[in-house]
């Protein structure tokens, strides 16, 4: 509704203002997790490098199109990606278990960045996509 109203009264596009609500959701469930982890330092290096990555990818063609149901994937990959990356740095390993749990994690990362990539791609590739309604 507010987006809706940001668009009659201001003329902010819907698409524009969704967007911008999808990217403060991912980043209102990393600042969640900082709560969450209140001694450690990955959840605050990974919020704040989400925030440059989500506002980065307004200035991207990924947001030349029509918003789609979808708009919360466009940056919740991204998000996960980099704190995935700042837990994995981060994370201790003294011994044989920790170092199974850091190879998972790194092996889930590696399934983010491809699976990030391959979205990314297609909503590029759409010839759809350039074509704004």
């Amino acid at each position: 509704m507010i987006g809706i109203a940001l668009d009659n009264d201001l003329g902010i596009p819907f698409a524009t203002t969704y967007r911008i609500a999808c990217a403060v959701g991912c980043l209102a469930f990393i600042f969640k997790l900082g709560r969450d982890y209140p001694n450690e330092r990955w959840p605050r290096v990974g919020f704040f490098v989400a925030l440059l990555v989500n506002v980065l990818l307004f200035f991207t063609p990924l947001v030349d199109r029509p918003a789609s149901r979808g708009e919360l994937m466009l940056f919740a990959l991204p998000d996960a990606i980099v704190v995935l990356v700042a837990l994995v740095a981060s994370y201790k390993v003294v011994n044989v278990h920790q170092r199974a749990v850091r190879q998972q994690m790194v092996f889930s990362l590696i399934v983010a960045v491809v699976f990030c990539a391959v979205v990314f791609s297609l909503i590029l590739m759409n010839p759809h996509a350039s074509k704004a309604g």
